[in-house]
């Protein structure tokens, strides 16, 4: 069972992961906020879900279950009746709802779990974090990592919270984190398909963790920020840096960091965010830094920025001072 979770969690990852992580960390021209990003990443991965239900070998066995997702959970329904302190039922419920995308009744079910084990067991508080995270309400973002935290306390093996932890850790850029969970999974020993997909995420996070940079293409940055600024950095702020063709289009390339200047920032084509549409060597590009409050690489009013010009590959260490406000 757990090499089939491992499975379609990961498989989920490859068709997810690539696509959302992009939009948490960097994209200006997106329209949607960080945790908007989040959840479309992980809505991807309740495919995940779908599949390990129709396919998978539940633990709880005991009422034979119906081919679809609404007749098992009509089956595990009347069975809870006669049997309300089955814990294993109710955790076999939550899954059963997140199959069909019920997410606030899968919370219900975990949650009855969760009470039955007086908060001690790592699949009921896995499970909760799960439908909050994929049920897409932003105010439940935060109790849904602290849930996850609690399942990974009870429990540093389980799949389900190590994925939802690595993911939630690399959205909070805490990579060092991510990492040591998606190892945590590797070491799990999983299929060699679900292996790939593992190692790829971690040499992901190493590659951002110890960027290669293009030479050729290479633009150095020190970011400053202006004295009749420093008030107005909000606590918990990102930075980003984006590089744009003075022609306009997307950006060339981007990054995103914690807020704390000064500080230097290299780029170059290798931090391309569409591939053909990077970096060129010796072009002119305009350099943005902005700090978000919101965390988003949308502009917002009042956010604090600073820009120039560049010759990618030539102009050398360049000082960029963040001293304007967005109106």
């Amino acid at each position: 069972m757990t090499g089939f979770l491992l499975a379609a969690l990961l498989l989920a990852v490859l068709a997810g992961l690539f696509l959302g992580l992009p939009l948490l960390r960097r994209r200006q021209d997106a329209p949607s906020a960080p945790i908007t990003a989040t959840v479309a990443v992980l809505t991807v991965v309740a495919a995940s879900a779908i599949l390990y239900g129709l396919i998978g070998n539940r633990a709880w066995t005991r009422p034979e279950a119906a081919s679809d997702g609404n007749g098992t959970v009509a089956a595990l329904a009347r069975h809870l009746e006669g049997q309300p302190q089955d814990q294993s039922g109710w955790l076999a419920l939550g899954q059963a709802y997140g199959d069909i995308g019920e997410y606030t009744l899968a919370l219900r079910a975990y949650e009855r779990a969760n009470r039955l084990t007086q908060g001690g067991s790592a699949a009921a508080l896995a499970g909760m974090g799960e439908a909050m995270l994929l049920g897409g309400d932003s105010a439940q973002a935060a109790q849904a990592a602290e849930f996850i935290e609690r399942a990974l306390q009870l429990d540093g093996r389980s799949p389900k919270a190590l994925f939802y932890g690595a993911m939630i850790a690399y959205r909070q850029d805490r990579l060092d984190v991510a990492r040591e969970r998606f190892s945590a999974m590797l070491a799990l020993s999983p299929p060699e398909n679900v292996r790939a997909a593992l190692q790829e995420q971690i040499d992901a996070i190493d590659a951002r963790q110890h960027p290669r940079v293009d030479a050729a293409t290479a633009i150095h940055l020190h970011v400053t920020l202006a004295p009749t600024l420093t008030t107005q950095v909000p606590a918990n702020a990102s930075l980003f840096v984006f590089v744009r063709s003075p022609t306009g289009g997307p950006p060339l390339a981007a990054k995103r960091s914690a807020a704390s200047l000064p500080q230097d920032v290299d780029l170059s084509a290798a931090d391309s965010m569409i591939a053909g549409h990077g970096v060129q060597p010796g072009q002119t590009v305009s350099v943005i830094a902005r700090i978000s409050a919101s965390g988003s690489p949308l502009t917002h009013s009042g956010d604090l920025y600073g820009q120039i010009d560049y010759v990618a590959g030539k102009s050398g260490p360049r000082a960029l001072e963040i001293d304007r406000l967005s109106p």
